[in-house]
């Protein structure tokens, strides 16, 4: 069994508080340093960055010294992915169910939703982009409305994911000269979301999380466009330009009167580096727990995301980069977090089973990562067929082959 897999039973197995079902659950505690707490940094009052009153129990790495917790993160290796056997040699339970609409209950709107945030995040980029001020604050109201969706159904995560796969491209107004700094938000929104519920943060704190990792680079909006989307090497002065961004993105969100500190450390430190190979130097917990968080996720992010000069990584191909080739740069708690957080089958990914039948991904079940639910739509050549739903935790004879994107399909080498 793969060094991968194995973090992740083991995981499950230790934490006893963790419930079965997909509630969050936090552990109040009384905590002697502010080593672990990750709403403290050392040297830092109760205040600098979120609330206090509660100790996050963070991936059994608590009674761990940090040179330890280093060594396990060195450790890390998902060079071999898990078979299907050792997914499958438990029992399955029956989930409860989940509603596949995207609309839940209240009337709430997943796409409706998406639309809301997305324009929200278009006025704020837009306005930044010609440094002139504005209320940032209009993305709390949308972001509150998805917590309250989550505490009664978790499985809306999936429905907004899906939704995001579907139509990132149409709700990012192309003729928007943000629409990439845009797309870039929305899905550090998700990610941010996705880890801090796997660290079983409390919802005000997953808020405070998302609005920081959705505006962290918002000094990129002073970047030329051209500068952005540059295929070919930067010059000097272009780099230079980006090198300015974390700094004008502080100066930025000051004039549009953020104070809250998570939301400024999240914007200044999120290029820092765990092992000390950022801008300016910061190591280990030196560096801000939020920076820590959106700098990870945003590195993930990038190699998630289709540039000029490349394809885009699948998810899981994302975490081995990560785990391979820069797994020094990043707290070893949070990547184990992104590796947890990340299914090997994500949601609106494409897969093809050993029928040679494609579909999408439209839901995953948590404890059965490699048996989501697919919605089938294509032969092996990728023409339609009659479209279905396949509940792969219950078709224990069908197997997913291989994970593919959209633009990739009927590519051999997918």
């Amino acid at each position: 069994m793969t060094k991968y897999f194995d973090l992740l039973r083991a995981h499950q197995q230790h934490k006893e508080h963790v419930t079965t079902d997909d509630s969050i659950e936090v552990t109040e505690t009384e905590s002697p340093s502010n080593q672990h707490n990750p709403y403290v940094q050392q040297g830092e009052s109760h205040d600098s960055i979120l609330e206090p009153e509660v100790t996050i129990e963070l991936l059994d790495e608590e009674t761990l010294p940090e040179d330890e917790q280093t060594i396990q993160a060195q450790e890390l290796s998902i060079d071999a992915l898990p078979t299907e056997a050792e997914t499958t040699q438990e029992p399955i339970q029956e989930e409860p169910a989940v509603e596949s609409s995207p609309t839940n209950k209240h009337g709430f709107s997943v796409a409706a939703w998406l639309q809301t945030i997305s324009q929200s995040l278009q006025i704020i980029f837009q306005a930044a982009e010609k440094q002139e001020a504005t209320d940032v604050s209009i993305l709390d109201a949308p972001l509150q409305t998805l917590m309250e969706q989550l505490e009664d159904n978790t499985k809306v995560l999936d429905a907004l994911e899906l939704e995001i796969s579907r139509n990132i491209k149409q709700i990012c107004n192309a003729d928007c000269s943000v629409n990439d700094l845009v797309e870039k938000s929305i899905m550090m929104m998700l990610y941010t979301i996705k880890i801090s519920l796997r660290l079983q943060l409390q919802h005000h704190a997953i808020v405070e999380h998302a609005t920081a990792a959705m505006l962290h680079h918002i000094g990129m909006a002073m970047v030329p466009t051209e500068v952005r989307h540059k295929a070919g090497k930067l010059t000097k002065d272009e780099l230079a330009l980006i090198r300015q961004a974390p700094e004008n993105a502080v100066k930025y969100l000051k004039s549009c009167h953020v104070t809250h500190e998570s939301i400024l450390l999240a914007a200044e430190q999120a290029a820092e580096r765990y092992d000390g190979s950022g801008p300016l130097g910061l190591t280990g917990h030196d560096i801000a727990w939020i920076a820590r968080v959106v700098g990870l996720l945003s590195m993930f992010e990038a190699l998630i995301h289709i540039r000029p000069y490349r394809q885009r990584l699948l998810p899981r191909d994302a975490i081995r980069e990560l785990v391979n080739r820069h797994k020094k740069a990043f707290d070893p708690i949070l990547l184990k977090a992104l590796i947890e957080a990340v299914s090997l089958y994500p949601v609106g990914t494409f897969v093809q089973l050993n029928t040679g039948e494609i579909g999408q991904v439209i839901m995953v079940h948590s404890k059965f990562p490699l048996r989501p639910v697919v919605y089938i739509n294509m032969d092996s050549h990728g023409n339609p067929i009659t479209a279905r739903e396949i509940d792969l935790k219950q078709q224990p004879n069908l197997m997913i082959q291989k994970c593919m994107y959209e633009e990739s399909l009927g590519s051999d080498d997918s």
